[in-house]
């Protein structure tokens, strides 16, 4: 089911997109570092932080209990955050797709309150005198 939301949400959905993107890029460099299995306490916390960022986010979703949290004080390995990341990825795109306008109804690839109300605002006959 579709279900409109606050633009705030589509902008910390995006702001989160960005982060998960220069997060994985940096996983990547470090996994191919050499400097072991076990992920740098920088990078743990990086990832922690996201993933509780996104849950905030993803909370009031089905199944968003799903998404792994992470405490930053835990050791885990390139794979393991690689695998937690992934499916940080994957809750966005489910927000992205619970939340879109499918149908083109209101012009905007988002279903906001703000841009349907905008859409109705612009789409307003008044009488002429």
């Amino acid at each position: 089911m579709v279900e409109i939301i606050s633009f705030l949400k589509v902008l910390e959905h995006e702001r989160l997109s960005e982060r998960l993107v220069a997060l994985r890029r940096q996983l990547g460099r470090a996994a191919t570092d050499g400097t072991g299995p076990v992920a740098s306490p920088t990078l743990v916390a990086a990832a922690a932080a996201l993933l509780a960022d996104t849950y905030r986010l993803i909370s009031r979703e089905p199944g968003a209990r799903t998404l792994p949290r992470l405490d930053p004080r835990q050791a885990v390995t390139h794979r393991q955050l690689a695998t937690m990341l992934r499916d940080a990825d994957l809750k966005l795109d489910l927000f992205k797709y619970a939340h879109r306008d499918h149908d083109n109804d209101y012009g905007d690839e988002w279903l906001t309150i703000e841009g349907i109300e905008a859409f109705r605002e612009d789409r307003k006959t008044y009488p002429r005198f």
